[in-house]
């Protein structure tokens, strides 16, 4: 008659496969077992036990490696093993291991699938329910071409630029602008359609004013340069 530890694999391995069968062979993380596989709640009469604590004390030596159940780093499997030496195991160690992988034993779990019976009936519906779900999708623009295609439509379609005339025409000539002079110290051109404070070309800034004589920089309310008396003419 099998124990709890094997109750709890077997029933492990039975969500496995009804659940993502994927993972029989492929590893999975600790807290999927805790989460989704075999939650406590939902399998503890099924798995034999009467408390959380007993519970968690279970996985434990499941994870620890106890007859070779299943697989998953060493360093892990020797702290846990550790723990349930000591006689009263911190259970903190199997949240601590939550994000850890672990992989089923391929002889311990093809022995437990022979011994199963057939998928549920619930999991083997599923894939005729997702064929009827493909079924029921409206046709992709491709498909429903192809539909007008062989059904000869002769009613010509409108273009979908044609049916808003609020849309932009983006292949209509842009309004003819008049160019941005350039940078008045490098003379390269400068940006369109946005405001510049500096040349991108030679980096002056372009917002100040300076004296055509000395070049010095003058104040936008001066008449005369303070550096060299000439008149303050220039432009910002």
């Amino acid at each position: 008659m099998a124990d709890e530890l094997e109750r709890l694999f077997r029933i492990l391995v039975r969500r496995v496969r009804d659940v993502r069968p994927e993972n029989l062979s492929r590893p999975f993380e600790v807290a999927e077992i805790l989460r989704t596989f075999v939650p406590y709640r939902a399998h503890r009469a099924e798995v034999g036990v009467e408390t959380a604590e007993d519970y968690e004390v279970l996985l434990l030596r499941l994870l620890s490696g106890e007859r070779g159940f299943v697989f998953a780093d060493d360093a892990m499997q020797e702290d846990l093993r550790r723990e349930l030496d000591s006689g009263n195991p911190d259970l903190r160690a199997l949240h601590a291991y939550g994000t850890a992988r672990v992989t089923l034993a391929q002889h311990a779990m093809r022995q437990v699938l022979e011994s199963l019976p057939p998928t549920s009936a619930a999991s083997a519906e599923v894939s005729p329910a997702l064929d009827a779900l493909q079924r029921r999708l409206p046709p992709t623009l491709a498909e429903l071409d192809d539909v007008l295609s062989v059904s000869g439509d002769p009613k010509p379609r409108t273009p979908f630029q044609a049916r808003g005339p609020g849309i932009p025409d983006p292949t209509a000539e842009a309004a003819v602008r008049t160019p941005r002079p350039g940078c008045r110290f490098c003379g390269q051109m400068l940006p369109e359609g946005r405001a510049v404070t500096f040349c991108p070309h030679c980096g002056q800034n372009l917002k100040v004013r300076r004296c055509p004589g000395c070049s010095a920089e003058v104040d936008p309310a001066w008449k005369f340069c303070v550096t060299c008396g000439r008149a303050s003419v220039t432009t910002p």
